[in-house]
């Protein structure tokens, strides 16, 4: 009954507190925020919502160190000791309650985040439960090792070290592995196309460790037979189930299998995990629609996306000359991490698993187009990219990407293409550059409506590598209006 009314009051103590709450409401409020720009893949929202969990639970951890430690200050024993209840009902309500809510808190933030996401957009990827278990269980973790250090070490210092130590080694882990190395509470970062981790086995590790935390701090006040059985049973799940969860490290894994396909490219698929290798190259590892006149073909998890590929490319293509569309290139979805494992040599439109929303899709369906207005308009720049000033190509290939997205001023920049995958571009329309006379003689004909039938009309003659802008300008019915600009660059062949 004692144990009840003192569970009860830290309960609503806990409940009552701005802490818990503030901690929640940040850890929501900068996950979407992190992710507002993306479309939801459900492979990777609840490992990368387990590393936003820290802040609760530092933040557990900070309030339930608190409550347990309050039997240590200064004049507090002495007035406990008139209370109802010996120390270790205290010790042992303050943790369970903090616990409890900081669980019930976890749950509702991944609950919440994970709904907000999959209203966000078409949604892709697997999703695991146990990875978003194991996010939850984070929180409780934290609480009861706040705890336990509560008990057993003077001063509140042991909170911001624990914490300190906690997130280092798990950035360093996240920077080196992935995962592995140690038993961490939370994963950081986990690709999509990675081997599975063993989420199941983590969950155990996590709930055995909040009962390993939680019986160490009761044996600050005796050890009773009961609190070292609970002890050394909780000690015997957790140590092998974290080991066995912390021994894989699919970052580690992946590195060794590129470094040997680069010895020997045919042994990358060779090497690769069965599951990995059936879900990404295995007969019916895509589903393939056709929509107009191109071919699109997605991973069977990421089918929902093709809407957004078609509303990239096929505006591009139907622009084409009719004699031009017999010709193009399927648009295949890659993996970020085996593309060098894809035997299939055939020309593509390559897309990876990321996908934009909210603004941000403007820039890969501009990835998209380029890839199949750059061909089509007989451009294969170098890797250091080419010049266009001066070239009716520019226009063409401006007017073709309009029918996509906007035309915008050449920009060197890195865009973000997979879940570890960094393109650098040099324009909208990749490693291709231009002027501002060739982008406002675009933004004219896009807003023509006789400019399709006028490029159509001199297609061959504009795609000629020496046809320049002054030739063009008459043939496409624009009067001289932007000043030319000489080639900052390699010209384009």
């Amino acid at each position: 009954m004692i144990f009840r009314s003192l569970f009860l009051f830290e309960v609503l103590r806990l409940v009552r507190s701005p802490v818990p709450w503030g901690a929640a409401a940040l850890c929501l409020g900068l996950r979407l925020i992190a992710t507002w720009q993306w479309l939801p893949d459900l492979s990777v929202e609840p490992t990368s919502t387990s590393g936003a969990m820290l802040l609760m639970a530092v933040a557990m951890m900070l309030t339930a160190n608190l409550a347990t430690s309050r039997d240590t200050r200064g004049g507090l024993p002495e007035t406990f000791g008139a209370l109802p209840g010996h120390a270790a009902e205290r010790t042992k309500a303050a943790t369970w309650a903090a616990v409890l809510v900081g669980a019930g808190l976890a749950l509702s933030v991944m609950t919440g985040y994970l709904l907000a996401r999959s209203a966000m957009g078409p949604v892709a990827g697997v999703f695991d439960p146990y990875e978003a278990l194991g996010g939850v269980l984070a929180v409780p973790f934290a609480s009861a090792l706040g705890a336990m250090l509560g008990r057993w070490t003077p001063g509140l210092v042991a909170v911001p070290v624990a914490a300190f130590l906690i997130g280092a080694f798990t950035w360093l882990n996240g920077q080196q592995s992935g995962y592995g190395s140690w038993f961490l509470p939370v994963v950081l970062f986990h690709g999509p196309d990675w081997p599975q981790r063993p989420s199941a086995s983590h969950v155990v590790y996590l709930l055995a460790a909040v009962v390993l935390f939680a019986a160490l701090a009761l044996l600050r006040h005796g050890a009773r037979p009961v609190r070292l059985v609970m002890a050394l049973a909780a000690a015997a799940v957790a140590v092998p189930t974290g080991a066995a969860a912390t021994a894989v490290a699919p970052g580690e894994e992946i590195n060794r299998r590129f470094e040997t396909a680069q010895r020997n490219p045919a042994a990358l698929l060779d090497d690769m995990d069965a599951r990995v290798r059936e879900r990404y190259f295995g007969p019916d590892a895509r589903r393939c629609e056709k929509h107009g006149a191109v071919t699109y073909c997605a991973f069977r998890d990421y089918v929902a996306w093709i809407p957004s590929w078609v509303a990239a490319v096929n505006p591009v293509a139907q622009a084409l000359p009719p004699a031009e569309r017999a010709r193009l290139p399927a648009v295949r979805q890659v993996t970020d991490s085996w593309s060098d494992a894809d035997g299939d040599q055939r020309p593509s439109i390559r897309t990876h698993l990321m996908w934009g929303r909210a603004g941000a899709e403007d820039t890969y369906r501009a990835v998209l187009a380029a890839q199949l207005i750059r061909p089509v308009l007989g451009l294969r720049p170098p890797p250091a990219g080419c010049d266009l000033h001066g070239r009716s190509r520019a226009l063409v290939g401006l007017w073709l990407l309009g029918q996509a997205v906007a035309p915008t001023p050449p920009e060197d920049r890195e865009i973000q293409i997979g879940s570890s995958l960094f393109e650098p571009v040099q324009s909208p329309l990749g490693m291709l550059r231009y002027g501002t006379a060739e982008l406002g003689y675009a933004r004219r004909l896009l807003a023509m409506p006789e400019a399709r039938q006028r490029i159509w009309t001199h297609w061959d003659t504009l795609l000629k590598p020496g046809t320049t802008l002054e030739q063009a300008l008459p043939l496409l019915g624009l009067r001289p209006e932007f000043a030319a600009e000489p080639t900052r660059g390699r010209p384009c062949s």
